[in-house]
């Protein structure tokens, strides 16, 4: 299938430069003042010396799942409802919980040794340390190189995942019965070179790459994006490739980043960080506990025969708002997106502060709105309960003949000891009906770039899924997983026709079911070197909605990660 839309639209690229040399200018306003007021803590050290200049944390570091339980076990805050985060929002976190040691619970092995490391990391930059730097005065630039070999043995068949290698939530195509089951090797090395500068305390740049040898073919399909290409066995990608301006208060950002909204560890509903990142504007401001986020980003899609609305110079995107008021407690999240097409970015989606639900409805029609709102609470240290709603379409009229068309995500991590060791628990349930995230515009479906925005099963799907990982020692650790998931015959592309049952058994159709146990181990430490070596039994029936076209099988791998 085609890829469509993918030319970057000359006025969208043109606004985002305009607010970028706006947010500069303003920025550099702002940063002297605040040098004019002789801002910094008590202790003569602030989070605007990082060691960085303003960049983001990817949403797949290392930091996050250590930052997680600090922050459960009220040791450290930091909301991590909204990814990513920037460096010196973490930064400041960790020099406010400096200043609480004696608030703080008594912390285990696991606990001191991940404050070490958060420390070394975004206070001095140890961990993550550049291959190459240069500095003058308070402008620099680095170059980091991440190094990481996988190898993986397992069958085609039953160990793809439960996709197959299909979009997941697009259309499904049924295998040949004959093909290939035979178990194989697969050993993939990855080379994945960032490049980061600015200057301190005002802007920064910030851009990584992916060079994968080997892993497009054998045991198991790598797939880094669907917009990349693969000769002979490489593909390359840039998926993340920013410019930043950062205040204590607000940050503003241009470029390709990944952002993921959401409390859930699984099943996020709005933006889940399942497709490919997205080229965007980016708007953030925080005050005290109230945090607000809007994004204006670029939509790729793939062509399925379906297409048939869109005029000839019109594009399609991407536009949401997130407000957040959160603090020890735990958080609240209310959520807007819309996908749309114009030729040109439509202002009021530019908007930050129009609500789009009355610019659809005054303005324009057949744009795709979806809503949602996130809890997360911790009713005591150490346990985090949440929960996520989307909206689709809830008919307030019961005699429309229309679907209700919503989700929802429901779980909780408890973060603990066992037998003298660290432990964290966690259990998940999402639910999302069919014909969620579709539009009678083909085009407006919830997906980029052939994979789902939202829920990353796409429509007329379930999963349940738990996980238990324990730390025999700081570096270590040990997990073992469990998932189960059924998908019906939904699918992002077939939208609600009037006339059909707006009310079909759930999951609708042939339904794929799949069942996953996996139990790895991994290590990291305070220099940048990870590992991890893993087993994983699937079993998956009705394959691709096909009744009976059923298979199991185990796969094994095994990575080491180091930085030059």
């Amino acid at each position: 299938m085609d890829r469509k839309n993918d030319t970057p639209n000359p006025v969208f690229l043109a606004c985002a430069v305009a607010l970028v040399c706006v947010a500069v200018l303003a920025g550099a306003v702002a940063s002297h003042a605040a040098e004019g007021s002789g801002g910094g803590d008590a202790a003569g050290e602030s989070a605007w010396s990082a060691p960085r200049p303003p960049q983001d944390v990817p949403t797949g570091h290392w930091s996050y799942p250590l930052l997680a339980r600090l922050v459960a076990r009220r040791v450290v805050y930091v909301d991590l409802s909204t990814l990513p985060v920037s460096r010196v929002v973490i930064a400041e976190a960790l020099l406010d919980a400096r200043d609480s040691e004696d608030e703080r619970p008594e912390l285990t092995a696991r606990e001191t040794w991940a404050l070490e490391r958060l420390e070394a990391e975004f206070l001095r930059g140890e961990v993550d340390a550049p291959a190459a730097h240069l500095e003058e005065n308070d402008a620099m630039v680095g170059l980091g190189v991440r190094l990481f070999s996988q190898l993986r043995y397992g069958g085609e068949r039953a160990t793809l995942g439960l996709w197959s290698g299909d979009v997941p939530g697009g259309p499904t195509t049924p295998r040949d019965d004959e093909e290939d089951d035979d178990y194989r090797f697969d050993v993939a090395i990855d080379v994945a070179p960032e490049i980061w500068g600015g200057v301190r305390n005002l802007v920064g740049f910030y851009a990584d790459a992916d060079v994968l040898f080997g892993g497009q073919d054998g045991a198991r399909t790598v797939r880094i994006s669907e917009r990349t290409r693969t000769w002979r066995g490489v593909a390359a990608t840039v998926e993340r490739a920013y410019f930043m301006l950062e205040q204590p208060w607000f940050a503003v950002a241009a470029g390709r980043r990944d952002p993921v909204w959401g409390r859930a560890r699984w099943g996020r509903l709005l933006i889940s960080g399942a497709a490919p990142t997205f080229d965007q504007i980016d708007a953030r401001f925080r005050v005290g506990p109230l945090s607000f986020h809007a994004l204006h980003g670029h939509v790729e899609y793939k062509e399925t025969g379906a297409e048939n609305d869109l005029a000839e110079y019109e594009k399609v995107y991407i536009a949401a708002h997130r407000l957040v008021v959160a603090g020890s407690w735990g958080s609240f999240s209310a959520s807007e997106a819309v996908v749309y097409s114009s030729t040109t970015p439509d202002p009021v989606y530019l908007n930050p502060l129009f609500p789009f639900y009355l610019a659809q409805h005054n303005e324009r029609e057949n744009d795709n709105i979806e809503w949602s709102f996130d809890l997360l609470l911790r009713p005591t240290r150490g346990l985090d309960v949440y929960v996520e709603f989307l909206i689709d379409d809830l008919q307030y009229d019961r005699y429309t003949g229309h679907p209700d068309k919503y989700g929802v995500t429901i779980g909780g991590t408890y973060f603990g000891r066992l037998f003298g060791s660290d432990l964290e628990l966690t259990t998940e349930y999402s639910n999302v009906r069919k014909w969620t995230y579709s539009s009678n515009v083909v085009e407006h479906r919830f997906a980029h770039d052939g994979l789902p925005i939202g829920f990353e099963l796409g429509p007329d799907s379930d999963r349940i899924a738990a996980e238990a990982v324990t730390h025999p020692t700081p570096e270590w650790s040990v997990g073992l997983g469990y998932r189960h998931a059924r998908k019906g015959e939904g699918r992002l592309t077939d939208p609600f026709v009037p006339g059909e049952n707006p009310d079909p058994t759930f999951p609708s159709g042939v339904v794929m079911k799949s069942d996953r146990v996996s139990l790895e181990a991994n290590y990291q430490n305070l220099r940048g070197v990870a590992g991890g070596i893993g087993v994983a039994w699937q079993n998956v029936r009705n394959r691709g909605n096909v009744s009976g076209d059923d298979g199991d099988g185990w796969e094994i791998w095994a990575g080491i990660q180091v930085r030059i």
